[in-house]
């Protein structure tokens, strides 16, 4: 049963109402010694045309704004203590199609956690409630729920964050992850389905550091139960290991592999997925470019000539990674952001084009490492070609609290597509205020 969000709202004033004192902080933010509220605004304008069904007969196209506002209250009890409390809201608004009706939609619990640095016996720092999880770059643990955006990546977990020695450090964290959010309150409940199965996950993620070699190591479980949109029960054992060290004061490479074992539902799980890239930072002005990117990434697809599911599960990754647009194509294949039987050879150029702006430009050639399944329409193609993505990005700081971007993606499908497929031009402008 759900309490009233009032109920909350009012425990959590109470709560900070009755801090001490004691400790001064001027940090930006700080409405009292021990209590900090934040705020922001983001508003995004985002249009494409076909970029779901690549056809353009299929009027795929899409216009919409995008208006997430969030506020967040921290409550430091103690030099050790930390309670946490952020709802968010996000609406959209459709110029194209223009018969999806206007929805203010929810406002839902975005965080709510206590934070516990632990003594001298055992190192380190407990949450436990709703907060975000981003272990490395995102390839295993980024998002907890893809099917709602970007509007929030919570996890519903418990993590503790050991500090073993004073270069290396061990995170345990236990997370669950339900298809609609039925544990916290919300005012405006609208349905928001938040993934196509329920998802429990456990996993141990070890950093350690010496001197410029920095390694990580993890071995993550997730099950997967049946839900209302698959019905397949999985099991999945991800054991992974990231590197990074520089050559150089300018050139440093990087690399991440993972395998997978476990189960789908009567049949065995093999896969494997990786990336590795090398940055050169060139540190040049003007027209000329700051950092230089080569890379390559794997996702391993399904081999119809076996019995075992050989597809990479991006397990709580399902995230723009690599693109922001190339996850709609995806819906048609396995679902939103489910990055699986994909390859690519990239590059990456950034510039600083004046103080404040900077321009960074992406060119993906993708590939699948398996055929599309001959028996479904769609992707349809009989090759492994996917085709080739160029993005482009502008960023810009206004000021510290003021930023934003223009990003605009270009893909054009190749052989793993049906033979009439068309590319699609995807584009997007952000305003970010954080106060």
């Amino acid at each position: 049963m759900r309490l009233p969000v009032i109920h909350i709202l009012l425990v959590f004033i109470v709560l900070t109402s009755g801090g001490s004192t004691s400790r001064a902080d001027s940090t930006p933010g700080n409405i009292h010694p021990r209590i900090r509220v934040s705020f922001s605004e983001r508003f995004r304008l985002v249009s494409w045309d076909n970029a779901i069904h690549l056809e353009d007969a299929a009027e795929g196209a899409a216009t919409f704004t995008r208006h997430r506002t969030s506020l967040m209250g921290q409550w430091f009890a103690t030099e050790r203590v930390e309670l946490a409390l952020k709802v968010t809201n996000e609406f959209r608004y459709h110029f194209v199609p223009q018969d999806r009706e206007f929805s203010f939609d929810e406002i839902f619990i975005d965080q709510l956690y206590v934070k516990w640095a632990t003594g001298k016996f055992l190192p380190g720092t407990l949450t436990l409630g709703r907060q975000n999880i981003i272990l490395g770059e995102g390839f295993v643990v980024m998002d907890g729920h893809p099917l709602d955006g970007s509007r929030s990546i919570y996890h519903n977990a418990a993590r503790f964050d050991w500090k073993v020695a004073e270069n290396s450090r061990l995170t345990l964290f236990c997370t669950y992850q339900p298809e609609f959010d039925e544990t916290l309150p919300i005012i405006h409940e609208s349905d928001q389905q938040l993934i196509e199965q329920p998802e429990m996950g456990i996993g141990a993620y070890y950093h350690w550091r010496h001197n410029d070699l920095d390694l990580q190591a993890y071995f993550i479980r997730k099950n997967v139960q049946p839900g209302e949109m698959r019905r397949v029960k999985s099991r999945i054992n991800t054991l992974g290991v990231r590197g990074q060290h520089p050559l150089t004061t300018k050139l440093s490479i990087t690399g991440e592999g993972a395998c997978q074992f476990g189960d789908y539902g009567e049949v065995d799980r093999s896969a494997f997925g990786g990336y590795a890239h090398a940055d050169y930072k060139a540190d040049l002005k003007g027209p000329l470019p700051k950092k230089i990117t080569l890379g390559a990434l794997y996702l391993s697809g399904d081999d119809p000539g076996t019995e075992d599911n050989e597809n990479w599960d991006p397990l709580f990754s399902r995230w723009p990674k690599w693109s922001e647009s190339y996850i709609y194509t995806q819906v048609r294949e396995d679902g939103v952001a489910y990055w699986t039987n994909c390859a690519s050879l990239y590059g990456r150029v950034e510039f600083d084009v004046a103080q404040g702006v900077a321009l960074g430009l992406d060119y993906h050639h993708l590939m699948a490492p398996e055929h599309a399944d001959a028996s479904v329409p769609f992707p349809g193609g009989a090759g492994r070609n996917r085709g080739d993505l160029v993005i482009g990005m502008l960023k810009y700081r206004v000021n510290q609290q003021l930023t934003g971007h223009i990003l605009w993606e270009s893909f054009t499908p190749g052989s793993y597509y049906f033979s009439q497929a068309n590319g699609y031009a995807w584009a997007r402008v952000e305003f970010l205020l954080k106060l």
